[in-house]
């Protein structure tokens, strides 16, 4: 569900959060709202809310529309609670961090709105403590009354999360437990449709979330972190293993992600008819732009550079694919029986 993206954000999002408020707004709300937005991640949080949205698609493709806004309530809610539980629980090591930061010029979707406010100071312990609790009570209501099952994979995923933060310096194999963690957090959307567990959809659909997790944003984001990650002790695979293994491991799990998609949607074909086919066919040309096309730039090249743009391009991929289900099953609809 949540990620384990714990990237500095760019010298020029950090700077934006000392801008003027805005016209109209208050100055201390506006700022508070900007620190929120970043302790939660919410670039990245939003993005994320594709993934149940499309478990709850694939599992019933005519889902009643008062139980899928609740999902929609609910996947917000959790995912901004448990992106900002891992800027809580890391403060500390962000703040080591952000003593031996070096420059960075590129774009990383992951710090678009400003990172690390509490570590930055721009958020107070209280306010962090209060806005994890909020969110994630409310969240963990909304998921009981759609099924229990969902309330205990939320519990689940927190736990991982947690410690995967506990682990930072312990072992760079921790990106195993994010891949565990994302499939959870997809799987929130299928169990609040579906109680069934037999269906091959449902597995396709957490390799899909694991592999893409592992070789589109954490592998590939730790990458940026090197240098300081070696002042920190924080033990990551690009750090401990190179360039090279760390492209290979990336690209084998890119792989796997593009063709558990394609099987996921082909899985799926009865419930978009005619329309199947399109369907995987788009599923495969969006793999191949936003995973292997990248991935392939990395592995020939392994470097900083060509692993961040794969991160930002990998980040659009659910959400992409949540479109591409969308628009199959509308499709579906509008045309004549």
């Amino acid at each position: 569900m949540a990620l384990s993206t714990d990237r500095p954000a760019p010298t020029r999002a950090r700077d934006g959060a000392d801008r003027p408020a805005r016209d109209g707004a208050p100055e201390g709300a506006w700022q508070l709202a900007r620190a929120l937005w970043g302790f939660s991640r919410g670039t990245q949080a939003t993005l994320s809310v594709a993934q149940p949205l499309l478990g709850a698609l694939l599992a019933d493709p005519d889902p009643p529309p008062g139980r899928l806004a609740l999902c929609l309530v609910a996947c917000v809610a959790g995912y901004f609670a448990v992106f900002a539980a891992n800027d809580l629980i890391d403060a500390r090591l962000d703040r080591e961090r952000f003593a031996c930061l070096r420059a960075y010029e590129g774009f990383d979707i992951d710090g678009a709105g400003g990172r690390h406010p509490l570590a930055q100071g721009r958020l107070s312990l209280a306010a962090g403590v209060a806005w994890v609790a909020l969110l994630g009570s409310v969240s963990l209501v909304l998921w009981a009354l759609l099924h229990w099952v969902c309330a205990v994979l939320l519990v689940v995923a927190a736990l991982l999360e947690a410690l995967y933060c506990v682990l930072a310096r312990v072992t760079e194999w921790k990106f195993l437990l994010t891949g565990v963690l994302v499939a959870c957090g997809g799987c929130l959307g299928w169990f609040a449709m579906t109680p069934a567990v037999d269906r091959p959809v449902l597995w396709l659909f957490c390799v899909w979330l694991a592999a893409w997790e592992i070789g589109g944003r954490n592998i590939v984001n730790d990458w940026a972190d090197v240098e300081e990650d070696v002042h920190l002790g924080v033990r990551t695979v690009p750090l401990r293993h190179g360039p090279r293994v760390s492209a290979a491991l990336t690209f084998g799990s890119l792989a796997v992600a593009a063709v558990a998609g394609a099987g996921m949607l082909l899985g799926v074909w009865p419930a978009h008819g005619l329309l199947g086919p399109a369907a995987t066919c788009a599923m495969l040309a969006l793999s191949g732009w936003a995973l292997i096309a990248p991935g392939l730039r990395l592995l020939r090249a392994p470097g900083p550079e060509h692993a961040m743009a794969l991160f930002n391009r990998a980040s659009l991929y659910p959400a992409a694919a949540l479109g591409i289900v969308v628009a199959a099953l509308l499709a579906r609809h509008a045309l004549p029986a």
